[in-house]
C-alpha cells in the first residue's frame, strides 16, 4: 500500500516537471514586438537589467514595462497558469499560457483587471484577448 502511494506521488511530480519543461525557450509576438523567455521547470532565467533573482521567465516588448514570472501556479502538457509582476513591482497579473495546435503559445490574461498593457501611439491600451507567441 505504501509503495503504491509513493509511486503515485512520484509519477505526479514527474508529470508536473515534464509539463513545465514543455514551456521552455524563447517565443516572439510580432504584433506586440514582444519576447517571452520561459523556463517553467527551472527557476533559472537571470534578468541582468533588473534587481530580481533568477526567475521562471519574463515578457518584454511594446508593453508597460517588463513582466517577470515569479510563480508557476499550475502546469500540464498543454497549459500553464503563472503569476507575473511588473518590473516596477506595483502591478501583478495571472496569465494562462496554452499550446495551440500549431505548437505556438497563446497567452491570455486571467482575472477581472488587465494590468499588462500594450502601447499604441502614446497611450496604454488593453491587450487583445489572446496573444500568440511563436517559438524562436
Amino acid at each position: 500500500m505504501k509503495k503504491g502511494l509513493i509511486l503515485s506521488i512520484l509519477l505526479t511530480i514527474a508529470t508536473a516537471i515534464s509539463a513545465q519543461e514543455a514551456f521552455t525557450g524563447k517565443f516572439y509576438c510580432e504584433a506586440l514586438k514582444a519576447t517571452m523567455q520561459l523556463s517553467l521547470a527551472d527557476n533559472n532565467i537571470a534578468l541582468p537589467d533588473l534587481d530580481f533573482e533568477d526567475t521562471y521567465g519574463y515578457l518584454k516588448g511594446n508593453l508597460n514595462g517588463t513582466w517577470v514570472i515569479l510563480k508557476v501556479k499550475k502546469a500540464d502538457d498543454k497549459k500553464a497558469l503563472v503569476r507575473m509582476i511588473s518590473d516596477m513591482g506595483n502591478d501583478a497579473q495571472d496569465v494562462e499560457l496554452t499550446f495551440n495546435s500549431e505548437g505556438n503559445i497563446e497567452m491570455k490574461l486571467v482575472g477581472g483587471e488587465q494590468n499588462i498593457k500594450t502601447i499604441e501611439g502614446s497611450k496604454y491600451v488593453k491587450l487583445p484577448k489572446a496573444i500568440v507567441f511563436v517559438k524562436k
